[in-house]
């Protein structure tokens, strides 16, 4: 029987072997538009080919004797090639909790929270599935036990390294009741007695394609002038944005609507893509303003089926489905103890017995299709990602500095970086803001490709407005290669664009 196939080779190292079991492989040199047909006569042995320096590719159809389970092979090793350019997130069934293990395209995980005790190995399951055994940045967002607690489990019974820890700080203003609990004591001695104060407008070095930035922290928000810290935990959570190219993910924790309010009132998050939902659908959280300021295509609700909290709330779906446009909303869990718990339909609910550790939902967002997957079960869902990136920009906006230590006259920068692959001369180019004033680039003459630039003001007439502007990178010709908006910033605190 004759089989047709079809091989996309991935652009990698020239001198990289491909291993093929068939009995003809035809070479195309594309160069000189002329074929090598090859007969492999010994059909049981396995033959390597390497690629020279020649135009060469294997052509789409060759012939598949009695062994095309070898061609599975090759497939399976191109998908997961191809797999492993993606952004993952996975928000893991910790039950009536929260953990969220995000993995970059280059395998470095960030850990947003460690569910309870006992459920570091839930996450470690998770780890062993992508072959990672090191956390490199964790961050409890507030200090409930359903959020620190399965960290010591992780780090002591499971082995895993955490090479860095935030959270929202204060200990010290913490009541004696807190800090002579157990679990609190165990996470101090896992990861919380070196973990760093993360505050507000602060940025976390997790990649250099993904930004995340501390939107809240204590209650106090981005860009607020005269900060009011919080008073109840939940309402203190950290709460962060997500950003990988035109990607944007918002996940803050336990945070309430006092905080909720802050954020919306200052516009610090619009338009994101996939929200988790705070406090894990309660009523006290996703309020209207909020809401109406973020409006996700996806809400992620990580809940349990507990008696006690019966989340997600009733009202809290109902609001969601009330939404212009409507999100998709997507459990961990199914809530079974009646009262005012509710549930989304059973096909959006990734455990619908919630007895056991089913209720995964993985996110996979794929910047070369511009779409993301939330998958659970057997079940896939995809969606386009909202914010495309300026298409074919060569420059872009990959940080500002608009409050310097300092005199901003002189001290405000702007950071770009090159990611054209070729060397861009920018002399000519310049920047401009909401009221028409330019910053121009005279002072800069090439930036290599890969190269970040760091342009302080030095008295040009256009200024990074602390209150927030919208600023627009123009080039020679007069068209925008990059634009970014930003509602706030706080003094020293560079803001990163996630460009």
């Amino acid at each position: 029987m004759l089989i047709l196939a079809t091989l996309s080779i991935p652009p990698i190292l020239d001198n990289d072997i491909y291993l093929y079991y068939s009995d003809y492989l035809i070479i195309k040199n594309e160069t000189h538009n002329s074929s090598t047909k090859i007969k492999i006569k010994k059909i049981n042995s396995i033959k390597f080919f390497r690629r020279n320096q020649m135009n060469l590719k294997i052509c789409k159809y060759f012939v598949i004797s009695k062994f095309m389970w070898y061609v599975f092979i090759i497939f399976f090793v191109h998908l997961t090639l191809i797999y492993g350019q993606n952004l993952r997130i996975y928000h893991i069934d910790v039950e009536q909790a929260d953990a969220t293990l995000i993995v970059s395209p280059n395998l470095k995980t960030l850990l947003i929270d460690s569910g309870k005790n006992g459920h570091g190995s839930r996450i470690k399951a998770i780890m062993n599935e992508l072959g990672v055994d090191t956390i490199n940045i964790f961050v409890c967002t507030h200090y409930h036990e359903d959020h620190y607690g399965g960290i010591d489990d992780l780090v002591s019974s499971e082995n895993v390294v955490v090479n860095e820890a935030y959270d929202r700080g204060d200990k010290q203003f913490l009541p004696s009741s807190k800090l002579n609990e157990t679990s609190f004591n165990d996470y101090q001695q896992a990861v919380g007695e070196n973990a760093k104060h993360l505050m507000r407008g602060e940025t976390i070095p997790f990649d250099s394609d993904i930004s995340v930035t501390c939107i809240s922290s204590g209650g106090v928000v981005l860009g607020e002038m005269n900060p009011v810290p919080g008073v109840d935990e939940n309402d203190m959570s950290i709460s962060l944005l997500i950003q990988y190219e035109g990607f944007r993910y918002f996940i803050g924790g336990d945070i309430e609507k006092e905080t909720e309010t802050k954020i919306a009132e200052l516009d610090q998050v619009q338009n994101v893509d996939v929200y988790q939902a705070n406090h894990h659908g309660a009523a006290t959280s996703s309020s209207e303003n909020f809401m109406n300021d973020i409006q996700p295509a996806v809400i992620i609700i990580s809940n349990g089926n507990n008696k006690k909290y019966q989340h997600p709330r009733k009202t809290t779906l109902d609001f969601f489905s009330n939404m212009n446009p409507k999100p998709l909303v997507f459990q961990t869990n199914k809530y079974l103890q009646g009262g005012s718990g509710g549930n989304m339909e059973d096909e959006f609910i990734a455990d619908l017995e919630s007895t056991n550790t089913n209720g995964t939902i993985l996110i996979t967002v794929n910047l070369s299709t511009t779409n993301y997957i939330v998958n659970y079960r057997d079940k896939e869902f995809i969606f386009p990602i909202k914010l495309q990136s300026i298409p074919n920009s060569l420059i872009i906006i990959e940080s500002l500095l608009a409050n310097p230590i300092g005199a901003d006259i002189d001290l405000e920068e702007v950071t770009l970086r090159n990611k054209s692959g070729i060397d861009i001369s920018v002399g000519d180019w310049f920047l401009k803001d909401e009221s028409g004033r330019v910053w121009s680039l005279s002072t800069i003459d090439v930036i290599r490709d890969g190269e970040s630039v760091v342009i302080l003001r030095k008295r040009m007439p256009m200024n990074l407005d602390n209150d927030g502007d919208t600023i627009w990178l123009i080039d020679s010709n007069g068209k925008v290669q990059d634009t970014f908006n930003y509602a706030g910033s706080q003094e020293g605190i560079r803001i990163e664009t996630g460009h």
